[in-house]
């Protein structure tokens, strides 16, 4: 005779796996495995780039070479930015390491600003730190075991898209390099990626009139900044609506999608 305790677990074993079924089928959805897969790739594109810039960075500190550290600074920042769809969302305590602001204690803030006023005889360490970061990112992107899903990215895209409009349209991420402009240019870059290789195509087969409204704002927001010549030239206010009406546009998509309504701010 089957105890009610035993009844108990039993029927709560079965709803976990319930539960681990929807979820899982909620975590792909209508998103395709092969824009997945070929969307890892270009991750790793970045994360490969960023971490050559990263090694150079240290080298340029060792010769004393306070141009070219800031340079490769810069090199390792493109390949970063352009992976910042998903390097919080999957991997969050290498991302807090990575790229923490504007509290940073590590990472690539914290050498930022000594690096750009020419001291790097203080910067070593940190710079070290940097390095096996990003090699530990590098090597758990490139695991077998590692997909994307489409959840996560959709997570990341939207929360993206809503940090430019809400805080890096201020254009003070990275003050000391110069480089937020480039910074948010990067971004962007990123989450067209991400919407040509995972979105796309289960977008338009869902609702073809969307999908095209949504890959036109893409395509404004990353138009918007690559025209501007610097941070002073971009109409803040403008950039800050149309990247929040981008995250919302995640949002819907993600409906469509049969995925979950990412969150957006904290």
């Amino acid at each position: 005779m089957m105890t009610k305790d035993f009844g108990r677990r039993a029927w709560a074993m079965a709803a976990g796996v319930v539960m681990g079924m929807v979820l899982s089928t909620a975590a792909h959805a209508d998103v395709n495995d092969a824009g997945l897969k070929a969307y890892k790739r270009y991750g790793i594109d970045k994360i490969d780039a960023a971490l050559a810039g990263a090694k150079d960075l240290k080298a340029k500190v060792v010769a004393k070479d306070v141009a070219g550290a800031q340079a490769a600074w810069k090199k390792a920042r493109v390949g970063w930015e352009g992976a910042e769809v998903f390097t919080g969302e999957f991997f969050s305590e290498l991302d807090e390491k990575i790229d923490a602001w504007p509290d940073a204690k590590s990472g690539f803030h914290a050498i930022e600003a000594p690096l750009f006023a020419g001291e790097l005889d203080a910067i070593g360490p940190q710079v070290d730190d940097l390095v096996a970061n990003l090699q530990e990112f590098d090597t758990k992107l490139k695991a077998k075991d590692f997909a994307f899903t489409g959840q996560g990215l959709i997570n990341g895209a939207a929360g993206l898209a809503y940090e430019i409009g809400d805080n890096k349209s201020k254009g003070g991420e990275s003050q000391f390099a110069g480089t937020s402009l480039v910074d948010i240019k990067n971004n962007m870059i990123g989450i067209d990626a991400t919407f040509d290789n995972v979105f796309e195509k289960p977008l338009s087969k869902k609702d073809a009139k969307f999908a095209k409204k949504l890959d036109a704002q893409v395509d404004a927001v990353l138009d918007m900044v690559k025209k501007a010549k610097d941070m002073k030239a971009v109409d803040q206010d403008k950039l800050r609506a149309a990247g929040e009406e981008l995250a919302v546009d995640f949002q819907t998509a993600a409906e469509k999608l049969g995925l979950q309504k990412p969150k957006l701010g904290d």
